[in-house]
């Protein structure tokens, strides 16, 4: 499957965060819909960047949305020779883990807003288990799952965030520091619960 190269600079990761706030205005505004029933889905999405010669590779799992909130099982893991900082959950503010919501599944909608800087707010993650290292070291990979309370609207497309990433030392060639990456991927939250078989 085709990658998308959703790499911002920490200056646009700013912007990125202040993109369609709220449920109302804006062009990155997600239009009222039915609240999402509890669902789970089993996704095995694996996504790398650079995709020459990969430095990260991100992982997404699963992804669960329960009666209070939602839930994703995700995955980074470094197969380069240089150590990344990971955003410390000690400053909430600056972290892009989470999840977005997009009308639809188009890739070229989603490069066309991210160019223009219209994507839509992160639904950021509040819980980490476990915790997020402060550094990923070359060779090593964190597992866990981010969580957060809230519904989520059904029918709209779900996307998963990750990041920042900062290189310790130069980044690896066609790599680019820092790293804000949101999925390529996407699941469709289903509107009503299926009906017993």
């Amino acid at each position: 499957m085709r990658r998308l190269a959703a790499l911002a600079t920490l200056s646009a990761a700013v912007t990125l965060l202040g993109a369609g706030c709220g449920s109302s205005g804006g062009s990155g505004a997600v239009p009222a819909v039915v609240r999402a029933p509890p669902q789970e889905a089993t996704l095995g999405w694996e996504e790398t960047y650079p995709a020459e010669k990969p430095a990260l590779v991100f992982g997404v799992g699963s992804f669960r949305v329960t009666r209070d909130g939602w839930a994703a099982d995700i995955s980074i893991e470094n197969r380069s020779d240089v150590g990344w900082e990971v955003g410390d959950p000690r400053y909430e503010a600056g972290l892009q883990f989470g999840v977005m919501l997009f009308p639809d599944d188009d890739l070229k909608a989603l490069e066309d807003r991210n160019r223009r800087g219209e994507l839509p707010a992160i639904r950021h993650a509040a819980t980490y288990r476990p915790a997020l290292p402060s550094v990923l070291r070359p060779g090593s990979t964190w597992r866990g799952t981010i969580s957060a309370p809230g519904a989520l609207a059904g029918g709209l497309w779900v996307r998963v965030s990750f990041g920042p990433f900062v290189s310790v030392s130069d980044p690896p060639a066609g790599a680019a520091s820092p790293v804000v990456w949101f999925t390529d991927h996407a699941y469709r939250l289903t509107e009503v619960a299926a009906e017993p078989a």
